[in-house]
């Protein structure tokens, strides 16, 4: 899912719907993230982590793709 997302938002005559398509599956995938940073808090460090490093980035990658999705380019 994320690889065509992304060559949507790669052709510009896609691009706006494959970005707010990219917003709604970053906010769909946030609850899933959020039960593997908690199913993960007894894992090792290193995998702690990740886990846990996943949940703060997905509101810049919201952001981002309403951002693209507005504008048309990869810049806000």
């Amino acid at each position: 899912m994320e690889l065509a997302l992304a060559a949507g938002i790669a052709v510009p005559r896609t691009r706006r719907t494959a970005a707010l398509a990219a917003a709604g599956f970053f906010v769909g995938v946030f609850p899933a993230n959020v039960q593997m940073a908690l199913d993960w808090r007894d894992r090792p460090a290193p995998q702690k982590a990740a886990a846990y490093g996943r949940l703060p980035l997905q509101l810049p990658l919201v952001l981002w793709a309403r951002s693209v999705a507005k504008n048309g380019e990869g810049r806000s």
